[in-house]
């Protein structure tokens, strides 16, 4: 692979990453955010993070020039799992200065489009948060989304609610949803015999941790209190063909947000004192 068809940001040489920063358009750059964390007794701890490296390689080959990917942050907040051994979690303080950090450092070389993909759902307040402070640190546009579908199904909710079967319940964590992507992925990773239905969270008139209703307040428990397993939903009801659907879907949508993100203008500040 020659460097103008490249799409990881460190496997570029620094000449051929300063010609990427003159490219009309210049590429959007993703900083991938993950975890390392139980998912069950048939997924690995990696799931979150290889879920994030097949998809966004993926879509990095299919963007063609428009996207560049870093190497995956892969350790993310995760107290609340510890309870399972193998759990890595770091602090929501460290997890804020650190991903902030990457993407400043991306924006300092003059990538103006910068995108923080999370893939584990205690890390989202922090993946917005942490796009926040790069724009206001360095005033280029630095986003935070998502291409997990159990942290956030916006991208993909309409596939994913038309073709799952699992049921109510069926989608939160090492769920239908999880266990397809990784049976399409990496089905090699997967322990089929061992996934379980396990749906222990409470649903409440204003808190349902399911989709697509959509809840009025969010709350997180620590995981032992609710899951047996680790798992939060229908792991048995995952098939490939649902994961595949999910993952060409998600891979589609993403490099077509990344497009439109690329088309945000950089507008001047006014100081209206």
């Amino acid at each position: 692979m020659t460097d103008s068809t490249e799409w990881r940001y460190d496997r570029l040489s620094w000449p051929a990453l300063r010609a990427a920063l003159a490219r009309d358009p210049q590429p959007v750059v993703a900083i991938p955010f993950g975890a390392v964390e139980d998912h069950g007794l048939h997924l690995p701890l990696s799931t979150d993070n290889d879920i994030l490296e097949a998809v966004l390689a993926e879509c990095g080959r299919r963007a063609a020039g428009d996207l560049l990917v870093t190497p995956v942050i892969p350790f993310g907040l995760d107290e609340h799992h510890m309870d399972f051994p193998g759990t890595i979690t770091v602090d929501m303080e460290t997890c804020l200065a650190y991903v902030s950090q990457a993407a400043i450092s991306v924006a300092r070389h003059g990538f103006r489009h910068i995108l923080i993909v999370n893939g584990h759902g205690s890390n989202q307040a922090i993946c917005d948060l942490a796009a926040r402070k790069c724009v206001l640190a360095t005033g280029l546009i630095c986003a935070a989304t998502t291409i997990n579908a159990a942290v956030d199904p916006a991208l993909v909710r309409d596939v994913l609610d038309a073709n799952r079967q699992g049921g109510p319940g069926s989608v939160g964590h090492a769920c239908e949803y999880e266990t397809a992507m990784m049976l399409h992925a990496h089905p090699d990773r997967v322990q089929m015999e061992l996934a379980q239905r396990d749906i222990g969270q409470v649903k409440l008139k204003y808190f349902n941790w399911d989709y697509p209703e959509p809840s009025a307040y969010s709350w997180q428990d620590w995981w032992s209190r609710f899951s047996q397993s680790g798992v939060c939903g229908d792991a048995a009801a995952a098939t490939p063909e649902f994961g595949k659907l999910m993952f060409e879907t998600t891979v589609t949508r993403f490099v077509e947000l990344v497009r439109e993100f690329a088309t945000l203008p950089i507008r001047e500040r006014v100081d209206h004192h």
